[in-house]
């Protein structure tokens, strides 16, 4: 992390004997890092989506750059390059330092799963509720805004720093689309499992599909609390689904 003499910091506990120090501007952008624009993910050209196809040829612990430059050539490069750039291929590093390229999951889902609309995804779960448990086997501590996350499927942060510790814990679900999250305008940080969003987005869109609808009236129609159902709708609204027409007012786009 560089810093400069006039960056802000956060400075937060972590667990029982460990601290973490942020860069204010940077903690937003953990949680948000993994969700590329709608208009990069939905017009994907023949040949990108063929370069993905290639890419997806290879395990991930394989991706690595000196692998995936054998299977392309220099046509092929300049459109990872450019898949890059519209943060629809990513560049991670393992815990061996390898640095690996992935493919950002929505787009992995539209363009190679193919999955119908509407499909939910089956190994989200799975991954999701051993969170806790491998955090506390990798740190030794107890996260309790993860243990909140499982519990409720979604989690509403107030400052930077909770919004840094949790992304930092869950790190590899975040990378991998297990759990996503946005910082809207109240200043809030959602946090939300995939799969918890993938049950009741459709659903919110078909209410919306009947006219413009208060979160408060959409959170009563499924039976979840008005945070959850104002989290989906950030996110919505951050894909270009939906709108905030007026405050917790929302309309399909």
């Amino acid at each position: 992390m560089k810093l400069k003499e006039d960056d802000e910091l956060d400075f937060f506990k972590f667990g029982e004997n460990a601290f973490l120090v942020a860069k204010k501007e940077d903690i937003a952008a953990l949680l948000s890092k993994n969700a590329p624009k709608n208009e990069d993910k939905n017009k994907l050209s023949n040949e990108e989506i063929a370069v993905l196809k290639k890419l997806d040829t290879l395990r991930y612990n394989m991706r690595s750059k000196q692998n995936v430059e054998k299977i392309l050539n220099n046509d092929e490069r300049k459109i990872l390059y450019e898949l890059m750039k519209k943060n629809i291929v990513k560049v991670f590093t393992n815990e061996g330092k390898q640095e690996l390229y992935s493919i950002s999951k929505d787009v992995y889902d539209k363009f190679l799963m193919r999955k119908k609309e509407g499909e939910k995804i089956a190994e989200g779960p799975k991954k999701e509720i051993n969170a806790s448990r491998e955090i506390e086997e990798k740190y030794g501590i107890e996260h309790e805004d993860v243990k909140k996350l499982e519990e409720k499927g979604y989690v509403v942060l107030q400052t930077e720093a909770e919004a840094a510790s949790i992304s930092i814990a869950l790190e590899e679900s975040i990378k991998q689309g297990f759990v996503i999250g946005i910082r809207s305008f109240n200043k809030k940080f959602y946090i939300m499992l995939r799969s918890f969003f993938d049950k009741y987005a459709p659903q919110i869109i078909k209410i919306l599909g009947g006219g413009e609808a208060k979160v408060e009236d959409i959170a009563r129609m499924l039976g979840i609390e008005e945070e959850a159902a104002r989290g989906i709708l950030y996110l919505l609204a951050e894909s270009g689904d939906v709108s905030e027409k007026k405050k917790d007012l929302f309309v399909l786009t």
